[in-house]
């Protein structure tokens, strides 16, 4: 009887080994979905492919490219002074986080806009094609929050 239960457990230990490494796969591949790989496609190519933009469709939307680039490059250095000013750990700025919060808004509010262009830049299909992909785009990890799958 003690003989058989040393042969259980290396098959039970084994097993429940087999399902952590199964589990922790599962989530990881899941993520890695989400974000793109380092010297993937832009998102900005991911569009307008996806929305098959025709050439002057193309032109329009780079320069929205191009324009919300340079304003959130702005804003972003906003952010990253608001950070600093408020990490500081040995003077206490109750306004930084105020600071911080209504820069990030600056941020969302200039998404926002940006995506609403492109939205007004769409025909037909490409406005649906569009809501959908807005949805992936938000909820991935890498536009600033994970969302819950549709269907989930």
């Amino acid at each position: 009887m003690v003989n058989q239960r040393k042969k259980v457990w290396p098959w039970i230990f084994g097993i429940g080994l087999f399902l952590n490494v199964l589990a922790l796969g599962y989530f990881g591949f899941n993520e890695l979905q989400h974000r793109p790989l380092p010297g993937g496609p832009q998102l900005k190519n991911v569009i307008a492919d996806e929305l098959q933009f025709n050439d002057e469709q193309r032109a329009i939307f780079t320069g929205y490219v191009k324009n919300h680039q340079d304003q959130s490059t702005t804003i972003r250095r906003e952010i990253a002074a608001a950070k600093k000013s408020y990490y500081q750990f040995k003077i206490k700025n109750p306004q930084a986080l105020e600071k911080l919060t209504a820069t990030y808004g600056k941020l969302d509010s200039l998404n926002y806009a940006h995506f609403r262009e492109i939205r007004g830049l769409c025909k037909g299909p490409q406005i649906k094609a569009f809501d959908r992909l807005l949805e992936k785009i938000l909820t991935s990890s890498n536009f600033g929050f994970v969302g819950q799958k549709p269907g989930h």
